[in-house]
């Protein structure tokens, strides 16, 4: 910028009349309509630039990310900033600071985020009602279509509050990157759509801000320093629930610790102001970011994908994918831990998917940043962390969620998620089934399904349910005929679900477990159940049946003594009761954990050596399986 500017003012001088030594000139530059540098020239020698305006300070919250992968409050403010999860930093040749790579799945549970609580902050909690401006600038990762839910990289807003999302589809609302805030003239929830018309295109850095002024009842979103759309937001401010005052960068307040709405890729920086900022104050925060966009030398390797959290084997290879990879590179890795030595290792190429090179010998478990060194180049690949064992844990076994529904023509519990799922080879393709008012075995997850409630209507108004993807509501039947065809290793794994009073439940296990016999499919399905009654049941009916019960809090010994072969859990009843893994392999049973997406707790519940893991993202799932199997 400095250099344009001498440039400029030597291309200014030279066009100067005789007479501009007498008197004073105001002169200005203009851009796309916009007054970006005014000059004031007195003399010939005597020139003076400066930019139209310049760049607010954020004064409420200025996040910043730290090489160790932890962030901090660099605004007035000092507010807390708290790490959850794994997310990982990256040094950005571009912007010249480090910034957030998330992996959450796109719209999903976010397990790596970071929190800033505002609930007992009164200052900022007021600063935020009488008008803000948010400021993000970020980069959505993802493959193909861009998915219809919503993910939000910057946000507090849960039943009220303020943010930016990614909208799904909804009359004229496209996927669209939208500034948010709830702002009504009742006190009751009102949200304020401020679009930008903007679907984001993959791995690209948009400077989004989205500004409130309450006292002109307006909200205003800018894209990369353009005014997008002006909307009226009048009103006062209604703030999140209770528990969900905090603002997340990764996603969004789910609860008092958990978030939603997951965001995957980059987050350079998350700004909040106290005041409506102006259009020239929003176009100068802008300009500094362009400047560096337009200087930016092209990485290296793009695409970049490697699993952090990993156990791995002193001497032993890690995998890195990408695109961009040659011959003769290094890996230069720095321990984040104070007083521990780097070392450089030599990369090998794996075709065209990216590159591995051995650990040394000698390295401890930790975090470390993987520099790639081309000669006199290099380019920060990321935070990873490595756990040295001795002996590697045998893997989770994948189980697809509903069957594998994230496809084009698929959706949860369709007979095309079944079938992707036997085509997957995946252990198993879990589904859902309700018994009908006329005795037949429906699939679907809730108990009701466009109104129609399934235990009280018959099977011939359930079959006449379409579902999302076109197909209609199937029976258990139907999937039972796939599975008499399917010589594959993949199980179908039936939730019998818990119906309105035990003896319907008890009704619905009897019905399933008489059909799986009937169609002679004992080996090729397994049962799993909320109720304890039915598990009880399963296991009394068919003593030679797989049965899990999912409602947790029961030990491997007590579900033992029930004829009950394992335990299908959530993650936090394993956190909470690890010895639970072991002492269930010892007495022969088996431990499922559900719903697991995120790439890090997918690795989390693998190192914890579980046997199973029910996701909704089974083509990660199985490449990780894979690692742990060709690391054994």
């Amino acid at each position: 910028m400095k250099r344009f500017l001498s440039i400029l003012s030597f291309l200014l001088l030279a066009m100067l009349p005789a007479q501009a030594q007498q008197t004073s000139t105001k002169m200005k530059v203009y851009s796309e309509g916009k007054v970006v540098y005014s000059a004031t020239v007195e003399s010939v020698d005597s020139v003076t630039f400066q930019t139209s305006q310049k760049a607010p300070v954020a004064d409420l919250l200025d996040v910043h990310f730290n090489a160790d992968g932890s962030a901090e409050d660099i605004s007035p403010m000092k507010n807390t900033v708290v790490k959850y999860g794994n997310p990982s930093t990256i040094w950005s040749n571009t912007y010249q600071r480090y910034v957030a790579r998330f992996t959450n799945p796109w719209g999903s549970t976010a397990s790596s985020f970071y929190k800033v609580d505002y609930t007992n902050n009164t200052q900022f909690r007021n600063a935020l009602a009488d008008g803000h401006t948010l400021e993000v600038l970020y980069m959505g990762d993802y493959a193909g279509t861009l998915a219809n839910v919503e993910a939000k990289p910057f946000s507090s807003m849960q039943a009220g509050g303020t943010g930016f999302l990614i909208t799904t589809t909804s009359g004229s609302r496209k996927n669209e990157m939208t500034f948010l805030p709830n702002v009504s003239t009742t006190g009751s929830s009102t949200w304020r759509w401020c679009t930008s018309g903007i679907v984001p295109q993959a791995r690209r850095f948009y400077h989004l801000v989205g500004v409130w002024d309450k006292s002109k009842g307006k909200a205003y979103v800018y894209v990369d320093g353009e005014l997008r759309n002006t909307i009226t937001a009048s009103g006062s401010l209604v703030f999140p629930s209770s528990g969900c005052t905090w603002f997340c960068i990764g996603g969004d307040p789910g609860s008092a610790e958990g978030a939603q709405a997951g965001w995957t890729g980059d987050i350079v920086l998350a700004r909040v102001y106290d005041k409506p900022l102006g259009a020239e104050e929003v176009s100068a925060l802008w300009d500094e970011y362009a400047d560096l966009q337009a200087q930016a030398e092209p990485d290296m390797v793009t695409d970049v994908n490697y699993l952090s959290g990993m156990p791995v084997k002193a001497g032993g290879y890690y995998a890195v994918s990408g695109t961009g990879f040659a011959q003769g590179d290094k890996i230069r890795l720095v321990p984040t831990a104070e007083g521990a030595s780097e070392q450089t290792v030599n990369a090998e190429l794996i075709e065209e998917t990216g590159i591995r090179f051995q650990l040394p010998a000698n390295l401890a478990s930790g975090m470390y940043r993987m520099i790639l060194v081309r000669g006199d180049k290099v380019q920060d690949l990321g935070l990873t962390s490595f756990n040295i064992v001795e002996t590697m844990p045998h893997g989770c076994k994948v189980i697809a969620h509903r069957g594998y529904w994230d496809t084009a023509g698929a959706c949860r519990n369709s007979r095309r998620s079944l079938q992707n799922a036997l085509d997957l080879n995946v252990y198993g393709s879990e589904t859902d089934v309700w018994l009908t008012a006329d005795g037949v075995m429906m699939v679907n997850h809730d108990a009701t399904f466009s109104g129609v409630r399934l235990e009280t209507s018959t099977a011939e108004q359930c079959k006449a349910l379409t579902l999302s993807n076109g197909e209609k509501m199937p029976t258990l039947e139907e999937f039972l005929v796939m599975m008499q065809s399917y010589e594959g290793p993949t199980k179908l794994i039936i939730e019998i679900k818990t119906h309105s009073d035990p003896a319907r439940g008890q009704a619905a296990a009897d019905s399933t477990v008489s059909m799986v016999r009937r169609m002679g499919v004992e080996d090729k399905v397994e049962y799993i159940a909320f109720s304890l009654d039915i598990c009880k049941r399963l296991a009394q009916i068919d003593p030679e049946a797989k049965v899990a019960y999912l409602n947790g809090g029961m030990s491997p010994a007590q579900l033992h003594e029930f004829g009950i072969t394992g335990l299908d859990y959530t993650a936090a009843n394993y956190r909470n009761n690890p010895s639970w893994v072991t002492s269930a392999r010892s007495l022969g049973m088996t431990t499922n954990v559900w719903t697991i997406n995120s790439e890090a707790d997918i690795i989390e519940m693998n190192n914890m050596d579980i046997d199973y893991i029910t996701t909704d993202n089974p083509v990660a799932a199985v490449r990780i399986l894979k690692y742990y199997e060709d690391a054994q």
